[in-house]
């Protein structure tokens, strides 16, 4: 299927290789309660689902932003949590287990399969013309896209700040 395209590999270290153990716990914590609430969440959103008090789940995000693995609004709510969107984007996800979410990006849509260890399916647009696009994951690898035209740009942006999540 992809004998006439190269494959490039970008080595860059993951979003987890930033984070201790308690970070990697809340990430997940805050990935899950934000995919299931569909909607930015605030602090106290967070209390009975990780178990920490406020002091504990402030100084995580606030770990966490300076990291950036989350971002927050200027109500301190947390909208995106890498690959995770609050907020509607192009690039959704739908996980094996019939959840779904928005990606912050399109290359955050296909980490998700990773991020999550289950297969995915994304539907999403070009943001330049509009062309539907959609991908299938299984056991980690590409199965089957459309357009048969598509091809993945991944820029290595660790030197911006909050990119995906600046306005």
């Amino acid at each position: 299927m992809f004998e006439n395209y190269p494959e490039e590999r970008l080595h860059i270290a993951s979003i987890t290789s930033r984070l201790d153990l308690m970070e990697r716990k809340f990430r997940s914590i805050l990935m899950e309660r934000i995919i299931d609430a569909g909607r930015p969440i605030e602090a106290r959103d967070l209390l009975q689902v990780s178990g920490f008090d406020i002091a504990c789940v402030e100084a995580l995000c606030n770990r966490m932003a300076a990291k950036r693995v989350i971002v927050r609004n200027h109500d301190g709510m947390v909208e995106f949590v890498y690959p995770v969107s609050a907020l509607p984007t192009h690039h959704q996800v739908k996980l094996a287990d019939g959840r779904s979410f928005y990606a912050m990006c399109a290359v955050d849509a296909l980490g998700a399969a990773f991020t999550f260890g289950q297969d995915t399916t994304i539907s999403s647009k070009c943001s330049a013309c509009g062309v539907p696009v959609s991908i299938e994951v299984t056991s980690e690898k590409v199965i089957a896209f459309e357009p048969p035209y598509l091809k993945v740009l991944h820029a290595d942006l660790k030197q911006a700040n909050n990119w995906a999540g600046s306005c």
